[in-house]
């Protein structure tokens, strides 16, 4: 049985043993397990605050003797630093530890615990397989596939190296989410009553690093819907200028209906020609081209009485924010940024991106007032159904796409798919994706397309990306 941790790359724990010589039985195995609870636990916190470990709970893992191998690893050694910073106790709380920055901001690599007792200890407190609910309740269907370590990491110790290439706090978190999987642990959410989305360690983990994970030694494959977000909601909005918001409701949880209630309350008419050339434009994946076209034109501003040099300072702020560097004119880039300007207009208040909101409206004028008056909707006075303050009723609007996209996703095509192939398939969703082994990818994307087609008469654009682990890790070599 191998169980892995992380371990800071510039750490030699073993070489400061040697040099200083404890003055009792050191099992590093112990020290390393202390620093990866302080590495695991400050990636929630982004290592800016300390990460308080209770002595109790230490006492119950390491031993009686926990005290000395948490003084050894505070202490300052001479050429070569401390490796915990100690924060003092305070009312309330214990005491605190952070990784000093030298390690933190150099990496990580993997490490194997052999001592199986302190294994379990640690797994016994920490890693309990977590499924809230809402899974079991609606999704207990998909838990099998992550079972009994089916799913692994192609060559972990290079799949570990590669994230030291992302920036510190993304790279831990993939890093942790791949220790994960090595290990067999999991973790399955779902809100139902605010995205309705299933989160797992592999939502929770980057497509690049997902390069490296296999089913049954197979490699994985991706089926991705282009413009997920968009076709999501021209097929609300289409249903809603059907007057058809009986079979909308189908596609939300029960509790949350109150998204599709609110449908009536808006008074903007869609009109029906413009709905067709959005959705025109999304399925012939030129949406987001559009969007980019008008976004930095300076004689579509400066046609509406606007200073161009106060938008084109405000997309190069966001645009180095986003990049690391300002707009040089490539194409590619601004169809990137556009795309995720897009997205974040949506589904922000109506009163914010407003340069990217005078663009939208002048493509789609009555979608852009449709979209704005289901934003600033009134809530019922119920307090039930009240779940949004003033300030967050915006939120009801990824709401209902999200759960729109989660129910087709999960209840009619995972699902269904599933029971075709009697649970012998795996099939993972991954929001507005689904992952399946490589071999299975064309018969779920014919599967996909059949079954959108069955439910709105029409299917997006549907894409598959096969995950090649070796051309990855040869990257990372």
């Amino acid at each position: 049985m191998k169980y892995y941790i992380l371990k800071p790359k510039k750490l030699n724990l073993e070489n400061l043993v040697d040099i200083y010589q404890p003055d009792f039985k050191f099992n590093l195995d112990k020290a390393y397990l202390i620093i990866y609870l302080v590495i695991k636990l400050s990636n929630k916190k982004n290592n800016s605050n300390e990460v308080r470990l209770s002595s109790k709970m230490l006492q119950s893992m390491i031993g009686y003797d926990y005290n000395k191998y948490i003084k050894f690893l505070l202490e300052n050694y001479l050429g070569h630093g401390n490796i915990l910073k100690g924060y003092r106790y305070s009312k309330g709380s214990t005491f605190g530890y952070k990784l000093t920055d030298y390690f933190f901001n150099n990496g990580f690599e993997l490490y194997e615990i052999s001592d199986y007792k302190l294994i379990n200890k640690y797994k016994s407190i920490f890693e309990k397989n977590k499924i809230n609910e809402q899974v079991r309740k609606h999704y207990y269907f998909l838990l099998k596939f992550f079972k009994n370590k089916k799913i692994s990491v192609y060559e972990p110790f290079q799949a570990i190296e590669m994230t030291n290439s992302f920036e510190t706090k993304k790279g831990l978190k993939n890093a942790l989410e791949l220790v994960n999987f090595m290990n067999g642990e999991f973790k399955l959410t779902l809100k139902s009553r605010t995205d309705g989305r299933v989160h797992s360690n592999l939502t929770r983990l980057s497509k690049k690093s997902r390069q490296f994970l296999q089913y049954e030694e197979e490699n994985l494959a991706e089926i991705d819907i282009s413009s997920a977000v968009p076709f999501i909601l021209y097929l609300v909005m289409r249903m809603y200028l059907d007057n058809n918001l009986i079979y909308l409701s189908n596609f939300s949880y029960s509790n949350s209906n109150l998204f599709i209630y609110m449908l009536d309350e808006v008074t903007g008419d869609i009109e029906k020609t413009e709905l067709n050339s959005f959705g025109n434009s999304i399925i012939n994946g030129k949406l987001y081209e559009q969007f980019s076209e008008l976004l930095l034109n300076q004689d579509f501003y400066e046609s509406k009485g606007i200073d161009f040099n106060k938008v084109i300072k405000y997309y190069q702020f966001a645009f180095n924010d986003m990049f690391g560097y300002y707009f040089d004119g490539d194409v590619y880039d601004l169809k990137k940024f556009a795309k995720r300007r897009f997205l974040s207009m949506l589904f922000a208040p109506a009163n914010k991106y407003s340069f990217e909101q005078i663009v939208f409206k002048e493509l789609y004028p009555s979608i852009h007032k449709f979209i704005n008056e289901y934003k600033n909707a009134n809530q019922y006075k119920d307090s039930e159904t009240m779940i949004y303050s003033k300030k967050e009723r915006h939120k009801k609007l990824s709401h209902l796409c999200f759960q729109f996209e989660a129910k087709v996703m999960i209840d009619n095509i995972a699902r269904e798919f599933d029971v075709m192939y009697k649970g012998k398939v795996p099939i993972f969703t991954i929001h507005d994706c689904l992952l399946t082994s490589s071999s299975n990818a064309e018969e779920l994307k014919t599967f996909m397309q059949n079954k959108f087609i069955e439910l709105f008469g029409i299917a997006p654009n549907l894409t598959i990306e096969y995950l090649n682990n070796y051309q990855q890790i040869k990257q990372a070599c």
